[in-house]
């Protein structure tokens, strides 16, 4: 398995670079296939389902995915300034008694911990948990990747939000930081494109990019006889060129389960505890491009987070 880190080389390549890291929130389809094949896929993964959350007076949505009858996994940014949070899956919909992010997550994508738990009032019934994967065969596997939100073409990018669940398929082609986070590229199907960042720039048949919405949904691994389990959280967006929109050559990245597979047991096993968010302020998306309205529902996407963390996703590129 390989690892990179950000180290000086990087913050040299930052000074000539022009690039983000962003939250992401049913994402990016291939421009020529039918939509219906991934709506199909994602209504398939019936453990994953929406997140709604209050912020003030602003309202925001995320996914995230039930593991167990009362307890769903997301990003830590979709819980981290919550003040209040309901779980819909199923057609039903779930309040949170509570909820905490990671507590080593300080809004640094790149450091891997980008992810949290959400403790819900009642269990539920209707649906099956997911199974998290334990193991440590996800270099370059293929997975399949659920969640709601924005959606739109590799050619177009990220254009429409219209509250559907997609699923869609991409290749884990490098571990990142302490092997805790996963990165996919989306790759063209125009053999004379030039949009592969790393790994086959050969596309899957559902080749899919997270977009904004997609943040806590799952990343799931087939570990035989058609078994899927949860092996990621979808985190952020990073892109090489002038716009953050998840089209081709952009990429994804998503926090690695096993590598909290602990920390999710801990929690569980005490209840909950009194995590309810770190409280208080805005989310760091707020106020930027796009931002909400007051008492509008929009994904949590911002309008950038660091130019320091994608140097290092720039030497990844280099280093093909």
């Amino acid at each position: 398995m390989r690892a990179f880190k950000c180290g000086t080389i990087g913050l040299t390549v930052l000074l000539v670079l022009i690039g983000f890291v962003s939250f992401a929130s049913a994402g990016t389809i291939r421009h020529d296939r039918d939509d219906d094949l991934y709506l199909g896929l994602g209504a398939d993964f019936t453990s994953v389902g929406r997140v709604d959350f209050k912020i003030a007076s602003d309202r925001y949505m995320g996914s995230g995915v039930l593991i167990d009858s009362n307890w769903v996994l997301t990003a830590g940014h979709v819980v981290d300034k919550a003040k209040s949070l309901k779980f819909t899956i199923g057609g039903v919909t779930y309040r949170a008694a509570s909820w905490q992010a990671h507590p080593e997550w300080n809004e640094d994508l790149l450091a891997g911990y980008d992810i949290g738990l959400i403790n819900l009032r009642k269990p539920v019934e209707s649906v099956d948990p997911a199974v998290r994967y334990w193991g440590s065969d996800e270099l370059y596997a293929e997975a399949t990747i659920v969640g709601y939100g924005m959606t739109g073409t590799g050619l177009s990018g990220a254009t429409t939000f219209d509250g559907e669940k997609r699923g869609g398929q991409n290749v884990i082609d490098e571990l990142y930081g302490d092997m805790s986070l996963f990165l996919c590229d989306f790759d063209n199907p125009d053999p004379l494109a030039s949009d592969n960042v790393f790994g086959s720039p050969e596309p899957l048949g559902l080749e899919f990019l997270i977009a904004p919405g997609d943040s806590g949904g799952g990343l799931f691994l087939d570990v035989g006889d058609n078994t899927m389990q949860l092996a990621g959280v979808n985190s952020f967006i990073g892109w090489f060129d002038e716009a953050g929109d998840s089209d081709y050559g952009d990429i994804s990245g998503h926090t690695r389960v096993s590598a909290f597979n602990g920390w999710i047991d801990e929690v569980i096993a005490g209840g909950g505890g009194n995590g309810n968010g770190n409280g208080g302020g805005k989310p760091p998306w707020a106020g930027g491009p796009g931002g909400p309205k007051k008492g509008s529902t929009v994904i949590p996407e911002p309008a950038s987070l660091s130019l320091l963390a994608f140097g290092a996703l720039l030497l990844l590129r280099r280093r093909r």
